[in-house]
């Protein structure tokens, strides 16, 4: 299926990465951040791979795969963070099953981060049987979820640029997406939903209504309890001059802001 796009621009390239040497692990703290990933039924593509072959490259982060089994059995205990990469996001939380998915919930409100890309984003949305409800959103316009494949334009918000240490004239990048969620803020939730980037162009699969994806988050984060969630529906871990989008985002919800860390101590 082609794109269908709203709007048009230049694509501008990447240049360098998106980590922000303050947010890297300090010198004086050299022991790499122990990352979960899950890998099990319900994951496809590339994805997984990819973010392993950059986490190798990046001193401060060691990735570990994990299964539903091992979730259920408490192993997250282990790690600081879980990343669910692409795939199915109803057969990743079927599969975990109710005790995987409480499981998961009572790690990211202990303090563990969660990340969730493409199918991951959509587990971590509110709204399914299966889903984790970690993120105060919801995936809209569900009957037309297989939108299509490809590159589309997305802009980082201020906080993104914060967050992925980009300059505010270089937020633009092209970003590849393969039927990832649109997602709406959920009124009045407890938690704020944090936007960190938009898209700017979108596919309009058939019967679908125009202008549904666009301008819509394309990647979101929120505290849950004391930890972090992080929804990311694009997928950065396979884009040229992204790929160092997902470690800059782990750096990011475990170094606290002086706000950020005395709200998580006040928080039961």
């Amino acid at each position: 299926m082609r794109p269908t796009f709203t709007h048009f621009f230049a694509c501008l390239a990447l240049a360098g990465g998106l980590g922000c040497a303050s947010l890297r692990a300090t010198a004086a703290d050299p022991t790499p951040i122990p990352v979960a990933m899950y890998m099990d039924t319900g994951v496809s593509g590339k994805g997984p791979h990819m973010f392993e072959e950059t986490a190798a490259k990046t001193p401060d982060l060691k990735v570990t795969r994990i299964t539903a089994k091992e979730i259920r059995a408490g192993k997250l205990k282990d790690f600081r963070v879980l990343v669910m990469p692409g795939g199915g996001g109803s057969t990743q939380g079927t599969v975990l099953e109710a005790t995987g998915r409480d499981a998961i919930k009572a790690y990211v409100k202990d303090g563990g981060c969660f990340v969730g890309i493409c199918a991951g984003c959509y587990l971590a949305s509110t709204g399914y049987d299966w889903s984790l409800d970690l993120l105060p959103a919801k995936v809209i316009d569900r009957a037309h979820w297989k939108r299509g494949e490809g590159y589309l334009l997305m802009e980082l918000t201020p906080d993104g640029a914060q967050w992925f240490g980009r300059q505010p004239d270089s937020t633009l990048v092209d970003c590849r997406y393969s039927n990832g969620p649109i997602l709406e803020p959920i009124a009045g939730a407890k938690e704020k939903l944090i936007t960190l980037a938009h898209f700017r162009q979108e596919f309009i699969p058939s019967g679908a209504k125009p202008g549904v994806m666009l301008d819509s988050p394309a990647i979101v984060a929120a505290r849950y309890g004391k930890g972090w969630a992080v929804g990311i529906s694009p997928h950065p871990e396979q884009t040229e001059g992204l790929k160092d989008l997902v470690p800059a985002t782990i750096r990011r919800v475990l170094t606290p802001t002086p706000m950020e860390a005395a709200e998580k101590t006040a928080k039961p």
